[in-house]
């Protein structure tokens, strides 16, 4: 089982700002660099996960759900490496 397991969103989920203590209202910029951060350290939390059932996988000699495990190991890593780009955009900006 995944140890550390948070879907909330790194302010709430209604938009306020609440690490700051003024309740202010966020724009669509902050929140979604938020969110890049969030999403970006919440699937690298999976990666630990992965690499440890597949190396389960591989002990119980089930190849076949290595190479799936590994497989999606390597799209997570590509899909954040997109959520990175999207957060340098937002940072450029």
């Amino acid at each position: 089982m995944h140890e550390h397991h948070d879907h909330s969103t790194p302010c709430g989920n209604h938009g306020h700002c609440h690490s700051c203590g003024e309740h202010q209202e966020m724009t669509f910029d902050q929140k979604m660099d938020l969110l890049l951060a969030h999403w970006i350290e919440h699937n690298e939390s999976h990666q630990e996960d992965y690499k440890k059932w597949a190396a389960q996988a591989k002990k119980a000699g089930r190849e076949d759900l290595v190479e799936l495990i590994q497989a999606a190991m390597i799209q997570f890593k590509e899909g954040n490496n997109r959520l990175r780009q999207a957060k340098q955009i937002l940072e450029m900006d």
